[in-house]
């Protein structure tokens, strides 16, 4: 069998750097992350003052931050660690109140969102999703919460947009679209909920991008959810 490049070895194989203050959670967290076989190697970070160091010396391809519970500022070492280690991707476990936490974190510099309450399944798709991982099957039941939110670094960036212009032109259809969406229905099963056709769900979809500026579902996603109109938890 002919070997792979080292750089397909390292896509195919992510690094993997856990942060946070709960030593518990970083253990938990790097034995389930060791049972999946992308992860090459999976590194413990203390929420500490010398995180971004080792963070560049260890040179992950993906970054998890625990934004609970925190005994500093996330959004700020989000923001050093977008600067410090601008090719990784950087992740983010939150819990069902931390909205706010979660806003700030994207607004940071984090790419995508992992709710603690989430099976394993989530977080290795995320990755995955981040990493540009062949996704393996998943089950496609509507999930009873908010499904992971993963999105380009460019649709988290807020500051050109405002709600008005993002929000003011959505019908009350194409807003429970959006919210059967973070449900995490299918095109099939939104158009049997809301009574259509599935190819009438395209349309609006097609259409909800253009409004929401966005051009893939977890752009979509990800925008909904900094403008308020979809919230963890949310069912």
């Amino acid at each position: 069998m002919k070997p792979f490049p080292i750089q397909e070895l390292n896509a195919r194989f992510p690094r993997i750097a856990l942060i946070s203050s709960n030593a518990v959670t970083r253990m938990g967290l790097h034995m389930i992350l060791k049972t999946h076989p992308f992860a090459s190697e999976v590194d413990d970070v203390p929420l500490s003052t010398n995180a971004v160091e080792i963070v560049i010396r260890k040179k992950p391809q993906v970054i998890i931050v625990d934004l609970e519970p925190a005994d500093a500022d996330t959004s700020e070492l989000i923001r050093k660690l977008r600067a410090a280690a601008k090719d990784s991707h950087i992740l983010v476990l939150s819990g069902l109140d931390d909205a706010n936490l979660t806003r700030e974190a994207l607004a940071a510099g984090a790419e995508g969102v992992v709710l603690t309450i989430q099976p394993p399944a989530v977080l290795f798709a995320a990755i995955e999703s981040l990493c540009g991982l062949a996704p393996r099957p998943i089950d496609n039941r509507p999930a009873q919460s908010p499904i992971g939110l993963i999105g380009d670094r460019s649709s988290v960036r807020s500051d050109d947009r405002t709600q008005a212009g993002l929000t003011g032109g959505l019908t009350s259809r194409e807003l429970e679209i959006i919210h059967s969406l973070a449900r995490g229905f299918k095109n099939k099963q939104i158009a049997d909920r809301l009574c259509i056709k599935e190819a009438t769900v395209r349309r609006h979809f097609t259409l909800i991008f253009s409004k929401m500026q966005v051009s893939s579902r977890q752009q979509l996603l990800i925008a909904a959810h900094q403008q308020g109109l979809i919230q963890f938890g949310a069912v």
